[in-house]
């Protein structure tokens, strides 16, 4: 489900925005989306342990072999994030 808003900023930073927006041909919806997204999960290793019943640091998971050269996996991961606002 969505939830609409309303927020103030500042008229430049605002056409700033409208800018960005047309220059990679996304709504300024979407890219306030993105940039809220990234903001909410930079810390998302600490908020895990805070919220986790015992604390614990360790994620359980079972690693898999890459397909490909890892490199080139990093490589296509920060390519794919290049263009979000941070």
């Amino acid at each position: 489900m969505k939830v609409k808003t309303s927020i103030s900023i500042d008229n430049e930073v605002w056409m700033e925005l409208k800018n960005l927006a047309l220059q990679r041909g996304k709504d300024i919806s979407s890219i306030l989306k993105d940039a809220i997204e990234n903001e909410l999960y930079m810390d998302l290793d600490k908020s895990l342990i805070k919220y986790s019943r015992h604390g614990k640091s360790d994620l359980d998971f079972d690693p898999i072999k890459p397909k490909s050269k890892v490199s080139d996996l990093v490589r296509s991961m920060r390519d794919d994030r290049e263009g979000r606002v941070y």
